[in-house]
């Protein structure tokens, strides 16, 4: 999970980033380069999105009320091409310059007048528009109305602003990309300066922490800085987008950023171009829930979660022995359970691998959670289960059979759940009789706990036997409506509003949540989608519940509605 979270790290300091640009907005003349643009998808194509988005969500009105809207101010421009707007530097301050697609430039003037007053004439084709106390520039040049708060800047404008934009529009309806390396060294030294500032005035000890808690504390967050430190010299781009896509049914947001190539970044993205999971079949796209992680680590990588890892471990022992809960006997059990956690993910991530799943499974109204993970030492697994199981014993949990059966060499063992005193819908989920299993393999780890939990458990592993090289991303999660709501709507003691829509809606599936990291070549990508089905779900749901109205049918009035 190292890299994983060290990619979240960098996506959030991206973003961080993309108020930098903004510091200064006048730049001395020299060589200048590119430090952000902005991208806007061509209005025709923002328009046809946001009317799927409301047709999808059964507000069409909505959309065609967006498109009477934006009438009155997008006079003069051209719908068919994107808006760019380009921060440059010359190493020094920071100067920001708009390209609007102009069509009539006479009209878009016009519109200007309409919404700001009227400009005024300042020579060689320049209009001044004074919207507030900053005044803006504006000529025609070509193609495009150029926009500037500095007049100077209009006197030397990019020649083709669309080839900073690449791909953008036609990816993304919304998107910004920043490019690191072009941040003046100044900026670059006061962020960083300004993040460490911040941390230090906000991280004090707290009451029950001891000075080596706080010690390793400080430490991290120093990490933290220091893996911030590198996207000025390690990322070539940072982008964050937002599109609505009608071919995937769906929108999105991405985050996503580019490696220097020949960094030591780029070297890791290498590691994990082509990555494969052993653990297909313990999750599937009609899961309700369902996350998996895979993962190749570097040396220094192994080193990273070496070090963190031992430092969680003290801080974990630490505390242990300040609750005070546990003592003799039971403290050494307890303290024995952690190193025997701790020690496993050591070790596993020394194999230079990290690979895997987990998933909920709501099929025909039968709830079962499954879970596989490779590790360095099944047998170390099993002692740590067996230290626990020991601990809980004492509050009441019952026996385990341990060796209860072998499958495919991977050694099950069973814990009973008691259900007598469960409430019926528990019962009718999990069945009247559920259990966990553990399955320990020498180098991997299996947990199936719910309905049928040793058929399924014998069936992911023969299904990820069968699946081998099965290809994976870095990392995927998604979470299903449909089982959910079906489920949910089940086993309600009380009428739901808006649930009977808002599943009808969902009939044609693509009622997912999304969120996936995929790495190609050099770039790195993490989306977070709302599926078609999903968002027609919501607004058939809201739309019934809202026509039920507070007393819209036979229900209490403390009914939860959808």
């Amino acid at each position: 999970m190292s890299k994983l979270i060290q990619h979240c790290r960098m996506a959030i300091a991206g973003l961080l980033l993309a108020a930098m640009p903004m510091v200064a907005l006048h730049a001395q003349d020299a060589e200048s380069k590119p430090v952000a643009v902005v991208s806007v998808a061509p209005l025709k194509k923002i328009l046809g999105d946001v009317q799927y988005l409301a047709d999808a969500a059964q507000q069409t009105d909505a959309g065609r009320m967006a498109a009477f809207m934006a009438a009155p101010f997008t006079g003069g421009i051209d719908k068919s091409r994107p808006v760019a707007v380009v921060v440059m530097t010359n190493g020094q301050d920071f100067a920001p310059t708009a390209y609007l697609p102009v069509e009539d430039f006479d009209k878009l003037v016009a519109t200007g007048t309409e919404q700001i007053g009227p400009p005024t004439d300042v020579g060689e084709g320049v209009k001044m528009f004074t919207p507030g106390q900053m005044p803006v520039f504006v000529k025609q040049i070509g193609q495009w109305a150029v926009v500037a708060m500095d007049q100077e800047k209009l006197a030397n404008p990019l020649a083709d602003p669309t080839a900073l934009l690449m791909t953008l529009p036609a990816d993304y309806d919304l998107a910004l990309k920043i490019f690191p390396g072009n941040i003046p060294e100044l900026y670059r030294t006061v962020f960083i300066e300004q993040l460490k500032t911040g941390i230090e005035l906000s991280l004090q000890q707290e009451p029950d922490e001891t000075d080596e808690e706080f010690a390793a504390r400080k430490e991290q967050l120093n990490n933290q800085l220091a893996d911030i430190d590198r996207i000025f010299t390690e990322l070539e781009d940072i982008t964050v987008g937002w599109n609505v896509d009608a071919t995937q049914q769906g929108t999105y947001f991405d985050i996503a950023y580019t490696a220097g190539e020949g960094s030591e970044f780029a070297k890791s993205l290498a590691l994990n171009s082509d990555l494969a999971t052993e653990f297909a079949g313990f999750t599937n796209p009609a899961s309700a829930f369902s996350f998996q992680v895979t993962e190749k680590l570097t040396e220094a990588d192994m080193q990273r979660v070496g070090k963190q890892m031992n430092d969680l471990r003290d801080q974990a022992v630490r505390q242990l022995v300040a609750d005070g809960e546990l003592d003799g006997e039971d403290l050494e059990s307890a303290k024995k359970v952690i190193d025997l956690a701790i020690d496993t993910l050591i070790e596993t991530a020394k194999t230079g691998r990290i690979d895997g799943v987990m998933s909920v499974d709501l099929a025909d109204g039968k709830g079962v959670f499954l879970a596989a993970a490779h590790v360095a030492d099944g047998q170390r697994v099993e002692d740590g289960f067996k230290e626990l199981v020991k601990l809980a014993a004492e509050d009441g949990l019952p026996p385990v059979e341990w060796n209860a059966g072998t499958h495919q060499t991977v050694r099950l063992h069973v814990l009973k759940v008691p259900m007598d005193d469960a409430p019926p819908e528990a019962k009718k989920i999990l069945g009247d009789a559920p259990e966990v299993v553990l399955g320990v393999g020498e180098k991997s780890v299996y947990i199936v706990g719910g309905y049928d939990a040793m058929a399924r458990i014998k069936k992911g592993i023969d299904d990820s036997m069968a699946a081998t090289d099965a290809k994976s991303s870095i990392f995927a999660m998604h979470l299903a409506a449909l089982p959910i709501l079906k489920i949910t709507k089940e086993n309600s003691p009380r009428p739901m509003p808006g649930i009977d829509e808002a599943i009808e809606a969902l009939s044609g599936g693509n009622d997912k949540f999304i969120v996936s990291g995929d790495i190609t070549d050099r770039v790195v990508r993490i989306r977070i989608m709302m599926q078609e089905g999903l968002i027609k779900a919501i607004g058939a749901g809201v739309a019934a519940a809202n026509a039920a109205g507070p007393a819209g049918g036979d229900f209490e009035d403390d009914a939860p509605a959808f």
